[in-house]
């Protein structure tokens, strides 16, 4: 039987990725304007996985302080992975790649500041995303119940690892259409974050897919 979930979140999942596209579309957005966004996303991303392991009440041995602590631990490292990574951003898409473009350095201050309107837009169409998803198979279903906060002490998910690899096959993509097929900026941007938009769509819709439907509780009255 098909996941319901995916019926709810599918579509705001396809809503939410479209936003970088529209930004390259409209607003001329640059490659790291869209890996930006999407390093974004993984922060929003671990910060409701935080609120999971706060929340989780199915190890009974846990308690309030146990649960700061391994949220804490979790942050710390994952944060601390995820900024290495925004070096890499910084460094090889901010000055390498966008500095072929003509006032690049401005433009990567303006969004690493969120001083663009559109891009927090966009980002709060994640949040939007990731709340809803959060609220609809994490609160209501009551699977923080029976879910243990080491259930989502996990440095790499394959969300995570999703966004990582449509990352650095996209900025691939990105320098081939450019350099190889000789396009211009924006169809390589295109190109760029249409194979984003694919691969995340098709991993969110495997997982949601893949996810149980029920909860221990409900299981147990059909047997």
């Amino acid at each position: 039987m098909k996941n319901r979930t995916t019926t709810y979140l599918l579509p705001l999942s396809i809503l939410s990725n479209l936003f970088p596209l529209y930004g390259v579309i409209m607003y001329d957005w640059t490659i790291f304007s869209v890996v930006y966004i999407y390093w974004i996303e993984l922060l929003i991303i671990s910060t409701f996985q935080l609120l999971k392991i706060l929340l989780a009440q199915g190890d009974a041995n846990a308690d309030f302080l146990s649960k700061i602590t391994l949220a804490f631990k979790f942050f710390a490292f994952r944060t601390g992975i995820f900024f290495f990574y925004l070096l890499f951003i910084i460094v090889f898409l901010g000055f390498m790649v966008s500095a072929k473009e003509k006032g690049a350095g401005m433009d990567i201050f303006r969004i690493m500041t969120f001083q663009d309107a559109f891009f927090k837009v966009a980002m709060l169409s994640f949040v939007v995303y990731n709340l809803v998803e959060f609220i609809v198979k994490y609160i209501a279903t009551g699977r923080y119940k029976y879910a243990k906060p080491a259930d989502y002490y996990s440095m790499f998910d394959g969300r995570i690892i999703v966004v990582h690899i449509v990352v650095v096959l996209g900025t691939f993509l990105y320098q081939l259409v450019l350099d190889k097929l000789n396009a211009d900026h924006k169809t390589a941007m295109i190109a760029c974050v249409s194979l984003f938009i694919a691969v995340k769509l098709i991993a969110d819709t495997v997982k949601h897919s893949l996810s149980p439907e029920e909860t221990p509780e409900e299981t147990t009255k059909y047997i």
